[in-house]
């Protein structure tokens, strides 16, 4: 998944020493900041603007957790890292925990496996995760916590990173959600790479890899659909364009996006989304959102077509019923939601009403959940504002 700040950016994959591949997601910070809580206070908050309008739609809302990246284990201890889910997650519970929108949490940490498998790394990344599960349990029992990795079609290693078959991702995913607890894994449809020209049949062995692990882990697998992808033709095009740095990101054409939302719904027991931001959204103003990737904004009437296409799709479908062999309608039912903070001169009318804009407008293509991503960021500047 991308955004135009690159937080999510698994086309120029980081290699990690003996175990795994991941984004190069900048981390999060330890949360030490030492302020009231504000529960009695109420200044801006964009997160309780959220949670809010979504309990008024009847929404749920996720939100990510504090600690991101895929170098965390380099940065720090198992017990560092416990010690500040154990500060931060009743403190966010606390603040949006009382509206009936609030749902479930979203483990930040996207990656992928190299071998080998079994490292002490695997051991960081399954205690660090139990840990935000347990404690996500402990506030919020009825809470559910979501985590969203992907995998490698790269066979012939065009970019230097090892091909594992979808049963070593089955055996390593099954082991680590039976040991953590997690309850949903939301798999990357389109790998590491995004590329226009993978198949479906290039999909299927892996989402029935990622299937049989959730089922052994008594766990839920949803797919999430991207709904952008590098416009190529080959590896190699693929390759030379990321060498310099001319990747064409575009919407996924819808009669492709369908076909891979059906494929989606034979595995998955519900489909989210990453590209209604920044490929999709119909508005022109500016807001808490993204109109870019790769620093390169997508022109509000690309994104206004790519919206009314999709919706076309969505009001010819949404009243069919679940097809045989299928566990769910080919719909995407949320979008991961990037909210920079950078609401500095905004009103708290301005601020709400672009928000309640963009709920309208996902709700309007049956989106029945948000998907927040940078909430930390987000809470702690409302807190700020209430010093």
């Amino acid at each position: 998944m991308k955004n135009g700040l690159s937080l999510f950016t698994s086309i120029g994959l980081v290699a990690m020493i003996g175990m795994v591949i991941c984004c190069s997601n900048n981390v999060v910070p330890p949360n030490t900041v030492d302020k009231k809580d504000g529960d009695k206070e109420r200044s801006i908050d964009v997160l309780r603007m959220i949670y809010a309008i979504a309990e008024e739609e009847e929404m749920k809302v996720m939100a990510d957790l504090n600690m991101g990246g895929g170098m965390l284990y380099k940065k720090h201890t198992v017990d560092d890292v416990t010690a500040q889910y154990a500060t931060y997650i009743p403190k966010f519970h606390k603040r949006y925990g009382e509206y009936a929108s609030f749902w479930g949490w979203y483990i930040n940490n996207e990656l992928t496996l190299q071998p080998p498998l079994e490292t002490e790394i695997s051991g960081f990344w399954r205690a660090i995760w139990k840990s935000a599960v347990d404690e996500c349990k402990k506030v919020a029992p009825e809470s559910v916590v979501t985590i969203s990795p992907f995998y490698i079609m790269d066979r012939d290693k065009h970019r230097g990173f090892d091909f594992l078959e979808p049963i070593e991702y089955e055996q390593w995913w099954a082991k680590t959600l039976s040991h953590t607890g997690i309850d949903i894994l939301m798999l990357q449809d389109s790998g590491a790479e995004h590329l226009s020209f993978f198949s479906l049949e290039d999909r299927r062995p892996f989402f029935q890899a990622f299937k049989n692990a959730c089922d052994q882990a008594g766990s839920e697998l949803w797919l999430n659909v991207e709904s952008g992808e590098i416009d190529a033709d080959s590896w190699d095009e693929a390759v030379t364009m990321e060498q310099s740095k001319t990747q064409e990101w575009v919407y996924t054409p819808t009669e492709w996006l369908a076909q891979k939302l059906e494929l989606a719904a034979e595995y998955g027991e519900r489909i989210i989304n990453w590209g209604y931001y920044p490929f999709m959204t119909p508005t022109a103003s500016a807001g808490p959102f993204l109109f870019s990737v790769d620093g390169i904004e997508i022109p509000t009437n690309l994104r206004a077509e790519s919206y009314s296409s999709y919706r076309q799709y969505y009001e010819g479908i949404k009243d069919r019923g679940i097809q045989p062999g299928s566990l769910t309608k080919p719909l995407m039912r949320g979008t991961l939601w990037w909210l920079p903070v950078m609401y500095e001169g905004w009103s708290e009318e301005a601020i709400e009403k672009t928000i309640r804009e963009q709920i309208a407008d996902q709700k309007a293509l049956g989106f029945d959940m948000l998907w927040i991503v940078n909430a930390p960021a987000n809470m702690e500047w409302a807190i700020g504002k209430e010093k």
